[in-house]
């Protein structure tokens, strides 16, 4: 059957199964015509979901068992949002064998192999957190092998690992691939090469849950050449806690693709929930099409971007592809009289050389006078060749708003909770006004 109208039979089977089954969707649909809902379509007719209804009540979001083997709970992960308590996604059995799936061709799109000696360098969570289960998985299921660094905090055991250990116990395995999160990955990579290690047989970093620039790819390819490994392809992708698995390159530039379009779609919108025309930025909308545990329709992931449908000119792939990623909604603000965009503030940071993690603060300057002027706070953890006048040049030309530099530690800058999504700019303003 062509993809359409997998796609399309899909769509009609998810609304209907929802209309039966689903807490939330019964009630949010009750005055939709949902016969009229034939195919991807027709997918406007449904009203859009926000993250704040998902997180609100995220048990209504749940498929009612029904004694199935498709329903059977498999697992549960949790949201990393800061903005909000995490929220509990359940996977079914059927759900939790899609992901597996989805792995694997992931793995086809970025060049991943059974061959391949894995490093899971995703943190350990207080609640289960897709990122470190998932590494974990993809390996089972490609026939690769893997080592968890272990890092992040547990609040009961002593089970995690600090930095050098993690950087030895990568020295002594010769892994191939190094998964996590581009900020960590380059701390461990820096830590390997100050303790004398080398890393000569990495020939790929898996990278998400952060935006990497050209400048920060760069240093990264840089900092593993000088760990041992000049040849190494940087797969970047762009995952969400609700999706469970990521949207990945085939190459570098060519658009975050999404692995199972048969079981996943993706749009973007406008301001009425329209599609919006080829190459214009919109609301960034998932759908999912199966999912038998925690399920969401028109979605709304909180992202501005631009979503290609057509064939990537690379590998021919269709199913839709993130080609521009415009950051967070709403990322503006007012800081010292300029308006910030606080995406651009934080690639900025990370892409000068010798900024080994950072965090941006903006408060007042005086804790005590609601009314004294704003102050932005670069705090940054460094690596050797930090220079702090680099960061405050770099800064005032990119936003105009010249910053003051701390200097700290990695492990200082954010708490445990913080390790695998970290926020990267506070307003602490409105806590003092």
């Amino acid at each position: 059957m062509p993809l359409r109208e997998t796609r399309d039979a899909a769509l009609r089977a998810t609304v209907a199964r929802l209309a039966a089954s689903h807490p939330f969707y019964r009630d949010f649909w009750s005055q939709v015509d949902l016969s009229r809902v034939r195919g991807i379509d027709d997918l406007p007719l449904l009203p859009l979901t926000t993250k704040a209804m998902f997180t609100a009540d995220p048990e209504a979001f749940r498929l009612e068992p029904d004694g199935s083997p498709e329903r059977q709970l498999w697992d549960v992960a949790y949201t990393s949002g800061s903005t909000s308590a995490p929220a509990p996604i359940y996977q079914s059995a059927y759900d939790f064998h899609a992901i597996l799936f989805a792995q694997v061709r992931m793995a086809e799109i970025r060049g991943m192999r059974g061959d391949d000696r894995i490093a899971n360098l995703y943190p350990l969570t207080p609640q289960p957190h897709g990122a470190w289960t998932r590494a974990n998985h993809a390996a089972a299921v490609l026939g690769a092998t893997v080592v968890c660094g272990m890092s992040g905090a547990s609040p009961w055991f002593d089970v995690t690992r600090r930095l050098p250990e993690v950087a030895d116990l990568l020295v002594a395995t010769r892994p191939t691939v190094l998964w996590g999160v581009p900020s960590y990955v380059r701390r461990v990579v820096d830590e390997v090469i100050r303790r004398g290690g080398t890393l000569p047989d990495v020939r790929m970093l898996a990278i998400s849950g952060e935006a990497v620039t050209p400048a920060m790819a760069a240093q990264l390819a840089e900092l593993l050449a000088a760990a041992g490994a000049p040849q190494v392809v940087i797969s970047n992708s762009l995952g969400a806690s609700e999706l469970q698995y990521g949207l990945v390159e085939c190459v570098a530039g060519a658009g975050f693709h999404n692995p199972v379009p048969e079981l996943l779609h993706l749009d973007a919108v406008d301001e009425d929930g329209l599609p919006v025309p080829p190459g214009s930025p919109g609301a960034f909308v998932m759908t999912h099409l199966g999912r038998q545990g925690t399920v969401l329709v028109r979605y709304l992931l909180g992202d501005r971007v631009e979503v290609d449908h057509g064939p990537c000119p690379h590998c021919g792939r269709l199913g839709g592809r993130v080609v521009a990623h415009h950051g967070r909604s709403s990322r503006s603000l007012k800081i010292k009289g300029q308006l910030v965009d606080t995406t651009v503030l934080e690639s900025t940071v990370a892409a000068v050389p010798g900024v080994a993690d950072h965090r941006s603060v903006v408060r007042l300057r005086d804790l005590h006078d609601p009314l004294s002027g704003d102050e932005l706070v670069v705090q940054v953890a460094p690596l050797p060749s930090f220079s702090a006048d680099r960061v405050v040049e770099a800064v005032k030309l990119a936003t105009r708003v010249t910053p003051a530099v701390e200097v700290t530690t990695a492990d200082s800058l954010f708490p445990p909770d913080e390790r695998m999504k970290p926020r990267r700019f506070v307003d602490e303003r409105s806590e003092s006004r």
